[in-house]
C-alpha cells in the first residue's frame, strides 16, 4: 500500500481559499478548499493508487458531536471524495508527541511500500527518519502546486 499523509491547513485550505470563501459569504459548513490543491491531490491518488491518511489536527474533529463542526468536517470529506481522494484513515493522536511520532506510529501498524507527507510545517523532531525523503513541504501555505505534485509523485514512485 502507498499512503499520502495529509495536513489540511496550508495544504488544501490556503489563505487564498479563505479569502475567496469570505468574499463569497460562504458559511463555514459550505467552505470550499483550494481547488488547485484538491485537483493535484486527486491526480496524485489516481496516478499512484495511494490512500489518504489524515495527519492534520482536523482528525480530532471527525467524531465530534458538535453539529457545526460535524458539518464542516463532512463538507471536507465530501470534497476529498469528489476529487477521488477519499479519506482512508487517520494517524493516532499521541499527547505531547509531534507529527513524526504520530505518522511513525501509524506506519509501525501499517507497513507501506511508499508514502509521502504533505505538510506546510516541518514538525518532525521526535522521529526525523519518518520525514527524511518523504516530506513535501508546502511553502508559504500556498497549497499543493505543480512542483509539490511532481515531488510527491516522485516520492511515491520510488
Amino acid at each position: 500500500m502507498k499512503a499520502i499523509f495529509l495536513d489540511i491547513d496550508g495544504v488544501i485550505v490556503t489563505p487564498t481559499s479563505l479569502q475567496s470563501n469570505a468574499a463569497l459569504g460562504r458559511e463555514p459548513e459550505e467552505f470550499r478548499c483550494d481547488r488547485v490543491s484538491l485537483a493535484y491531490l486527486g491526480q496524485l491518488v489516481a496516478r499512484t493508487g495511494a490512500k489518504v491518511v489524515l495527519s492534520s489536527s482536523w482528525r480530532g474533529d471527525l467524531d465530534t458531536r458538535d453539529p457545526l463542526l460535524g458539518a464542516i468536517v463532512g463538507n471536507l470529506l465530501h470534497q476529498l471524495e469528489a476529487v477521488g481522494a477519499p479519506l482512508f484513515d487517520v494517524t493516532p493522536s499521541l499527547p505531547g508527541a509531534d507529527r513524526s511520532a504520530e505518522i511513525g506510529a501509524w506506519l509501525d501498524e501499517h507497513p507501506s511500500e511508499a508514502y509521502v507527507i504533505l505538510d506546510d510545517r516541518a514538525r518532525f523532531e521526535e522521529r526525523p527518519e519518518v520525514a527524511k525523503g518523504h516530506l513535501v513541504l508546502i511553502e508559504n501555505s500556498d497549497g499543493i502546486r505543480q512542483e509539490h505534485f511532481r515531488r510527491a509523485l516522485d516520492v511515491l514512485s520510488t
